[in-house]
């Protein structure tokens, strides 16, 4: 059930049911709405609870935001897929690095690694690309919403998935096959010097569980992109391999039941893991089913969808300024003339206008000169008046001073001289 709620989410966005009134009155241009879920995918619903789990998106996915984005980009009124492509572009370009070292080091441990056909071709078959076609058909319906038990028509899209992975297990499992029948008949016409030694006779059975442990500890150590703990792994199952090859045989296996298969490992070159062809069907099919597997294939899917939406847009721009320039119609000396003179009147004109302007500012200036002038001489008045209130104020001070001593002294009895 959570895993189908999830599913959900991710496909329709979590205000799916309309019931968040702080959704209602979003635009898609609001800062905080993601536009890589705009533009199609975003990569934090990829790889959830997976070693490259990139957390919950801060950002809003809502779908009828996405709708509303869809059609201002049909317009031309918004396009964010420059910018998605260049994060998908981001997340690929690590993969392929991953790729590119596990190659490296199988291809140092098996030269004849470089030989080995694609996984990605092996698993496109006719089959697979049709079950394809209905898984995104599934997602389309989810995203347009309006069905009546959701959840069911989640689990329905998770049985195509399987039923897709399983058919592409089998697919790589018969492509394994057709390439040791290839190296077998190869190995058959050359020399008996140059021919290889024959394979050792099957383990017991107690050897071969321990084999296969080692091989299921090799995949997930292949998955999370640890080499060296793989070529460990591996070298410790041929030396089981080889105890094995040294005990008597009790038991003959029919030429008709022995596979064509050996030990190596191949390397899946959509996300990097490892994976053994001693698996079987179902444990292909969960590789193929997984998080990893599945997330790496829509970026590359998107991307591809991308690049081929983005080159159409530039070649239709490109025909219509083509288009334009050939639809232009060519204007005769008469008319070049008109519209010369026209275009010195107007220059004129301009010319003209500028100088009002420059000598309309010229006097809004001398003004302010003036103006700022007589404000100075005013205030340069008053100073002066002001200094000589105060000075005629002393001036009464010291006069009414000499006045109250004048009296003082009046009144005051003479002495006698006798």
């Amino acid at each position: 059930m959570d895993a189908m709620r999830a599913t959900l989410d991710a496909l329709m966005g979590v205000n799916r049911d309309g019931d968040k009134e702080s959704e209602m009155n979003r635009k898609f241009s609001d800062p905080d709405v993601c536009r890589a879920f705009l533009g199609g995918l975003c990569a934090h619903d990829l790889f959830t609870n997976t070693k490259i789990d990139m957390g919950a998106c801060a950002s809003i996915h809502n779908v009828s935001l996405r709708e509303q984005y869809e059609e201002a980009r049909q317009k031309g009124e918004a396009n964010y897929d420059r910018e998605l492509l260049e994060n998908l572009d981001k997340l690929l370009v690590e993969c392929d690095r991953k790729i590119a070292r596990a190659m490296k080091r199988l291809e140092e441990d098996d030269p004849a690694a470089r030989g080995y056909g694609s996984i990605a071709t092996a698993i496109d078959t006719e089959d697979t690309r049709a079950l394809t076609v209905e898984v995104k058909a599934k997602k389309a319906e989810i995203e347009k919403g309006g069905l009546v038990d959701p959840e069911e028509t989640a689990e329905e899209l998770r049985k195509l998935e399987d039923k897709r992975a399983l058919l592409q297990a089998k697919a790589l499992l018969a492509s394994f096959d057709s390439d040791q029948e290839k190296k077998a008949a190869e190995d058959a016409e050359k020399p008996e010097s140059e021919k290889e030694p024959e394979e050792a006779p099957p383990p017991d059975p107690k050897t071969a569980e321990m084999i296969a442990a080692k091989l299921k500890d090799a995949e997930a150590a292949g998955e999370e992109g640890r080499v060296d703990d793989v070529e460990r792994l591996m070298n410790e199952v041929e030396i089981l391999k080889s105890i094995s090859a040294s005990r008597p045989v009790v038991a003959v296996v029919p030429a008709g039941e022995v596979k064509i298969t050996d030990q190596k490992l191949r390397v899946c070159d959509i996300c990097g893991a490892f994976l053994s062809i001693y698996d079987s069907d179902r444990r292909l099919a969960d590789h193929f089913g997984g998080k990893m597997h599945l997330g790496y294939c829509i970026i590359r899917e998107k991307i591809k969808e991308l690049n081929t939406r983005m080159k159409e847009q530039q070649m239709s721009r490109e025909q219509g300024r083509n288009r334009g320039a050939v639809d232009r119609p060519k204007e005769d000396n008469k008319e070049r003339g008109d519209r010369y003179k026209d275009d010195r009147s107007s220059d004129r004109r301009r010319d003209d206008d500028r100088h009002r302007d420059h000598d309309r500012r010229d006097r809004d200036r001398d003004r302010d000169y003036d103006r700022r002038d007589r404000d100075r001489d005013h205030d340069r008045r008053d100073r002066r008046d002001r200094d000589r209130d105060h000075d005629r104020r002393d001036r009464d001070r010291d006069h009414d001073r000499r006045d109250r001593d004048r009296r003082d002294r009046d009144r005051s009895p003479r002495r006698s001289r006798y």
